[in-house]
Protein backbone atom coordinates (compact mmCIF):
# COMPACT_ATOMS: atom_id res chain seq x y z
CA UNK A 1 0.00 0.00 0.00
CA UNK A 2 1.26 3.45 -0.87
CA UNK A 3 1.80 5.68 2.11
CA UNK A 4 0.39 9.20 1.77
CA UNK A 5 1.09 10.56 5.21
CA UNK A 6 2.64 13.90 6.02
CA UNK A 7 3.05 15.81 9.26
CA UNK A 8 0.41 18.26 10.42
CA UNK A 9 2.70 20.99 11.71
CA UNK A 10 0.93 23.99 10.26
CA UNK A 11 -0.55 27.00 11.99
CA UNK A 12 -4.11 27.36 13.26
CA UNK A 13 -5.38 29.14 10.12
CA UNK A 14 -6.90 25.92 8.78
CA UNK A 15 -7.73 22.44 10.11
CA UNK A 16 -4.82 20.00 9.89
CA UNK A 17 -4.39 17.93 6.77
CA UNK A 18 -5.46 14.30 7.14
CA UNK A 19 -2.94 11.48 6.98
CA UNK A 20 -3.95 9.55 3.87
CA UNK A 21 -2.47 6.12 4.53
CA UNK A 22 -5.72 4.25 5.21
CA UNK A 23 -5.70 0.60 4.09
CA UNK A 24 -9.15 1.08 2.55
CA UNK A 25 -9.04 2.53 -0.97
CA UNK A 26 -12.52 3.94 -0.42
CA UNK A 27 -11.27 5.89 2.58
CA UNK A 28 -8.16 7.02 0.68
CA UNK A 29 -10.35 8.25 -2.18
CA UNK A 30 -12.52 10.19 0.26
CA UNK A 31 -9.45 11.77 1.84
CA UNK A 32 -8.05 12.73 -1.57
CA UNK A 33 -11.37 14.37 -2.38
CA UNK A 34 -11.37 16.28 0.91
CA UNK A 35 -7.82 17.57 0.47
CA UNK A 36 -8.35 18.56 -3.17
CA UNK A 37 -11.51 20.43 -2.23
CA UNK A 38 -9.64 22.48 0.36
CA UNK A 39 -6.81 22.99 -2.13
CA UNK A 40 -9.23 24.34 -4.74
CA UNK A 41 -10.91 26.73 -2.33
CA UNK A 42 -7.57 28.31 -1.43
CA UNK A 43 -7.85 27.84 2.32
CA UNK A 44 -4.38 26.33 2.69
CA UNK A 45 -1.34 28.23 3.89
CA UNK A 46 1.64 28.12 1.49
CA UNK A 47 3.19 25.33 3.55
CA UNK A 48 -0.04 23.34 3.56
CA UNK A 49 -0.40 23.85 -0.16
CA UNK A 50 3.07 22.41 -0.76
CA UNK A 51 2.29 19.48 1.53
CA UNK A 52 -0.96 18.83 -0.32
CA UNK A 53 0.89 18.83 -3.65
CA UNK A 54 3.36 16.30 -2.27
CA UNK A 55 0.41 14.16 -1.20
CA UNK A 56 -1.03 14.40 -4.71
CA UNK A 57 2.31 13.19 -6.09
CA UNK A 58 2.16 10.15 -3.85
CA UNK A 59 -1.49 9.51 -4.81
CA UNK A 60 -0.38 9.35 -8.46
CA UNK A 61 1.10 5.95 -7.60
CA UNK A 62 -1.82 4.61 -5.58
CA UNK A 63 -2.43 1.02 -6.63
CA UNK A 64 -6.19 1.56 -6.88
CA UNK A 65 -7.14 3.35 -10.13
CA UNK A 66 -10.32 4.76 -8.61
CA UNK A 67 -8.26 6.75 -6.11
CA UNK A 68 -6.35 8.26 -9.02
CA UNK A 69 -9.67 8.87 -10.81
CA UNK A 70 -10.86 10.94 -7.87
CA UNK A 71 -7.61 12.90 -7.91
CA UNK A 72 -7.88 13.58 -11.65
CA UNK A 73 -11.52 14.58 -11.52
CA UNK A 74 -10.88 16.90 -8.60
CA UNK A 75 -7.94 18.67 -10.29
CA UNK A 76 -9.22 18.76 -13.88
CA UNK A 77 -10.19 22.46 -14.01
CA UNK A 78 -7.34 23.95 -12.00
CA UNK A 79 -4.90 26.29 -13.70
CA UNK A 80 -2.51 26.82 -10.80
CA UNK A 81 -1.37 23.24 -10.26
CA UNK A 82 2.16 21.85 -10.68
CA UNK A 83 2.51 20.61 -14.23
CA UNK A 84 4.29 17.41 -13.26
CA UNK A 85 1.12 16.29 -11.46
CA UNK A 86 -1.19 17.09 -14.37
CA UNK A 87 1.11 15.58 -16.98
CA UNK A 88 1.42 12.36 -14.98
CA UNK A 89 -2.36 12.09 -14.76
CA UNK A 90 -2.67 12.79 -18.50
CA UNK A 91 -0.50 9.72 -19.22
CA UNK A 92 -2.26 7.42 -16.75
CA UNK A 93 -4.64 4.72 -17.93
CA UNK A 94 -7.64 6.01 -19.87
CA UNK A 95 -10.20 6.16 -17.08
CA UNK A 96 -7.85 8.28 -14.98
CA UNK A 97 -6.51 10.47 -17.80
CA UNK A 98 -9.89 11.21 -19.40
CA UNK A 99 -11.05 14.19 -17.24
CA UNK A 100 -7.61 15.78 -17.41
CA UNK A 101 -7.35 15.44 -21.19
CA UNK A 102 -10.90 16.68 -21.63
CA UNK A 103 -10.77 19.71 -19.37
CA UNK A 104 -7.40 20.67 -17.87
CA UNK A 105 -6.32 24.22 -18.77
CA UNK A 106 -2.88 23.38 -17.36
CA UNK A 107 -2.05 21.25 -20.41
CA UNK A 108 -0.54 23.07 -23.37
CA UNK A 109 -0.50 21.95 -27.00
CA UNK A 110 2.80 20.10 -26.60
CA UNK A 111 1.36 18.13 -23.65
CA UNK A 112 -1.75 17.20 -25.63
CA UNK A 113 0.20 16.20 -28.73
CA UNK A 114 2.46 13.96 -26.66
CA UNK A 115 -0.56 12.37 -24.95
CA UNK A 116 -2.17 11.77 -28.35
CA UNK A 117 0.95 10.12 -29.75
CA UNK A 118 1.83 8.07 -26.70
CA UNK A 119 -1.64 7.22 -25.43
CA UNK A 120 -4.33 5.00 -26.85
CA UNK A 121 -7.50 5.73 -28.75
CA UNK A 122 -9.37 6.56 -25.52
CA UNK A 123 -6.81 9.24 -24.68
CA UNK A 124 -7.22 10.77 -28.14
CA UNK A 125 -11.01 10.69 -27.93
CA UNK A 126 -10.83 12.58 -24.65
CA UNK A 127 -8.68 15.27 -26.31
CA UNK A 128 -11.22 15.63 -29.14
CA UNK A 129 -13.84 16.54 -26.53
CA UNK A 130 -12.02 19.61 -25.20
CA UNK A 131 -13.93 22.87 -25.52
CA UNK A 132 -11.27 24.00 -28.00
CA UNK A 133 -8.69 22.05 -29.97
CA UNK A 134 -5.91 23.98 -31.69
CA UNK A 135 -4.84 23.34 -35.27
CA UNK A 136 -1.56 21.81 -34.04
CA UNK A 137 -3.35 19.32 -31.83
CA UNK A 138 -5.94 18.57 -34.52
CA UNK A 139 -3.15 17.82 -37.00
CA UNK A 140 -1.52 15.42 -34.53
CA UNK A 141 -4.86 13.62 -34.14
CA UNK A 142 -5.35 13.53 -37.91
CA UNK A 143 -1.90 11.97 -38.37
CA UNK A 144 -3.13 8.90 -36.47
CA UNK A 145 -5.60 8.29 -39.32
CA UNK A 146 -8.14 6.66 -37.04
CA UNK A 147 -11.69 7.13 -38.44
CA UNK A 148 -13.28 6.98 -34.99
CA UNK A 149 -11.01 9.75 -33.71
CA UNK A 150 -11.58 11.80 -36.86
CA UNK A 151 -15.38 11.56 -36.59
CA UNK A 152 -15.23 12.74 -32.98
CA UNK A 153 -12.91 15.58 -33.98
CA UNK A 154 -15.25 16.64 -36.78
CA UNK A 155 -18.16 16.64 -34.32
CA UNK A 156 -16.42 19.25 -32.15
CA UNK A 157 -17.12 22.76 -33.48
CA UNK A 158 -14.48 24.02 -31.07
CA UNK A 159 -11.78 22.14 -33.01
CA UNK A 160 -9.77 24.30 -35.43
CA UNK A 161 -9.66 22.21 -38.61
CA UNK A 162 -7.88 23.87 -41.55
CA UNK A 163 -9.35 23.67 -45.02
CA UNK A 164 -6.61 21.38 -46.29
CA UNK A 165 -7.23 18.88 -43.52
CA UNK A 166 -10.95 18.80 -44.26
CA UNK A 167 -10.22 18.08 -47.93
CA UNK A 168 -7.78 15.34 -46.92
CA UNK A 169 -10.38 13.77 -44.63
CA UNK A 170 -12.96 13.76 -47.42
CA UNK A 171 -10.47 12.27 -49.87
CA UNK A 172 -9.11 9.63 -47.51
CA UNK A 173 -12.09 8.77 -45.34
CA UNK A 174 -15.17 10.10 -47.14
CA UNK A 175 -16.46 6.62 -47.95
CA UNK A 176 -16.43 5.51 -44.32
CA UNK A 177 -19.67 5.59 -42.33
CA UNK A 178 -20.45 8.87 -40.59
CA UNK A 179 -17.50 10.92 -41.81
CA UNK A 180 -19.31 12.98 -44.45
CA UNK A 181 -22.45 13.33 -42.34
CA UNK A 182 -20.49 14.57 -39.35
CA UNK A 183 -18.49 17.04 -41.41
CA UNK A 184 -21.67 18.38 -43.04
CA UNK A 185 -23.07 19.23 -39.61
CA UNK A 186 -20.12 21.45 -38.66
CA UNK A 187 -21.22 24.99 -37.90
CA UNK A 188 -18.57 26.72 -40.03
CA UNK A 189 -17.09 25.28 -43.21
CA UNK A 190 -14.99 26.74 -46.04
CA UNK A 191 -16.93 27.22 -49.27
CA UNK A 192 -14.74 24.70 -51.10
CA UNK A 193 -15.76 22.06 -48.55
CA UNK A 194 -19.42 23.05 -48.82
CA UNK A 195 -19.16 22.57 -52.60
CA UNK A 196 -17.76 19.06 -52.19
CA UNK A 197 -20.26 18.07 -49.52
CA UNK A 198 -23.13 19.26 -51.68
CA UNK A 199 -22.32 16.48 -54.16
CA UNK A 200 -22.96 13.75 -51.60
CA UNK A 201 -26.34 12.05 -51.42
CA UNK A 202 -27.21 12.83 -47.83
CA UNK A 203 -30.71 13.06 -46.35
CA UNK A 204 -31.56 16.78 -46.02
CA UNK A 205 -28.01 17.63 -47.02
CA UNK A 206 -27.28 20.92 -45.16
CA UNK A 207 -24.43 21.76 -47.53
CA UNK A 208 -26.80 22.07 -50.49
CA UNK A 209 -28.76 24.73 -48.63
CA UNK A 210 -25.54 26.47 -47.59
CA UNK A 211 -24.37 26.42 -51.21
CA UNK A 212 -27.69 27.87 -52.39
CA UNK A 213 -27.50 30.69 -49.86
CA UNK A 214 -23.86 31.43 -50.71
CA UNK A 215 -24.49 31.35 -54.45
Amino acid sequence: MVQMGFENTFGPAAPPLPVMDDPSWVRRAMLVEQVTMRYRTGEFTPAQRCAAEDAFRVALYDGEPLVRCVLADSLKRLVDIPRDIIRKLAHDEAQVARPILQHSPALNDDDLIRAAREGGRSHCLAITERSSVSTRVAEALYELRDPIILRRLLANDGASLPEGMLHAILSGFGTLPGVVETMARRRLLPLSIVDRLATYDLPNNPSRERRRLAG
